[in-house]
Formats: structure tokens, sequence, C-alpha cells
């Protein structure tokens, strides 16, 4: 939090000193920054407010028959943007599940997230349901999680060195999505995908 907090209280300075006498690209670029620090300042603390839920075991699951497909179409538009073209979603459209609507979305859209900051395109999506287990993967071709690394891939605020100079994430979003996925005792996996890339899949039972 300090670190967002610093650069935003910084910037208020700047403009409350010297705000008129700053040229349009210098008010720009603070405009620029300011935006991107507050937006970082929100996930963050909605991320911290996650785990204060989850561990205090106030999260509530609710699970109703859900839509996958539509779903993870929704979840896309809103979190890919432009990139959603990059992403290939392999699921029936007849396929329904029973899931608490909320968790779905938080592990759902952190997967895909993480598949187009990290990884590499396409990035696919597919589910499938048996009769005792809901499973739902994200695959993309980038390069993987460093073996060495895949036994703290889900510790809070633990990042490879590779993704911490791809990315300026906290590291808490794979550890919030494995607690909500827990809390509908379920769980979320990672496995290296073949010939290359990350696979993480989410498993519910039925």
């Amino acid at each position: 939090l300090r670190t967002p907090a610093a650069v935003i209280h910084g910037i208020a300075s700047t403009l409350q000193m010297r705000g008129e006498e700053l040229e349009r690209a210098q008010l720009l670029q603070l405009r620029r920054t300011l935006y991107e620090q507050t937006d970082r300042l929100r996930r963050l603390v909605d991320q911290l407010l996650d785990l204060s839920r989850l561990e205090a075991h106030s999260v509530r699951i609710e699970p109703k028959p859900l839509w996958v497909r539509s779903r993870v179409e929704e979840l896309i538009l809103m979190v890919a943007g432009e990139r959603a073209k990059e992403i290939d979603i392999a699921v029936p459209a007849d396929l329904e599940t029973i899931v608490d609507p909320d968790t779905f979305d938080r592990v759902v859209s952190n997967l895909i997230v993480n598949a187009l900051r990290y990884g590499e395109a396409p990035v696919t999506v597919t589910a499938q349901q048996t009769d005792r287990h809901f499973r739902l993967t994200v695959e993309d071709r980038g390069a993987g999680v460093p073996p060495e690394f895949v036994p703290d891939l889900f510790e809070r605020f633990t990042r490879s060195r590779a993704s911490a100079q791809r990315s300026g994430g906290t590291g808490l979003g794979l550890a919030i999505a494995r607690s909500y996925a827990q809390a509908h005792h379920g769980e979320l996996v990672y496995e290296p995908a073949r010939p290359h890339g990350a696979r993480f899949q989410f498993v519910l039972p039925i």
C-alpha cells in the first residue's frame, strides 16, 4: 500500500504547489500516472479485503445454476478488453454447473488475467463436467512457471523473478483465487502445458 500511496501523494503535492507552472505534456503524464497508481491501489485494497474475509471465514458460498460459456464470455470482455481476440473458448454452449457466481468470477477472471499478463497467446479456456467434478482449465503457450518456483506459486506476496520483471503485480492474485476455490470445497491446481506454457485447473466437486 505504501508504494502507490507515496506516488499519489507526490503527484498531488506537485499539482498543489506547481500545477499552474507545468506544461501540457507534463500534466498529461501526471494524470496518466495518477490513474495507474489509483487503479493499482484500488485493486490492492480489494485483494487485501478479500484475504481478510477469507481468513475470517466470512465469505458466503451460495451455489446457483450457471451457464458456463456465457459467463466466461462476459468475464473475458470485462478483463481482457482489446486482447479478447487472443482467447479461444472451448466450452460447450449447453454446459451448466452449480457454483457460487462470485467465486467463479474471482477465480476465472484471475486465471485469464494471469495468462494474458505472464503467458503468451493463444490462451484457451476449456470446461467439462463429470458425475463427480466440474473442471475449468485456462492454458497459455508462454514459458510456463519455472520449476523451482512451483512450490511457492500460490503463496502470498511471492513472485518469480521473471514475472516480477514482466509485470507490476502484487503476488496476491493466485493466493486469493485458490482460497476462494478451497472455500467452495474445491481446488486450484497448476501443471505445465505441452509442449510449453502454463495450465491452471479450477476443480469443484459436484
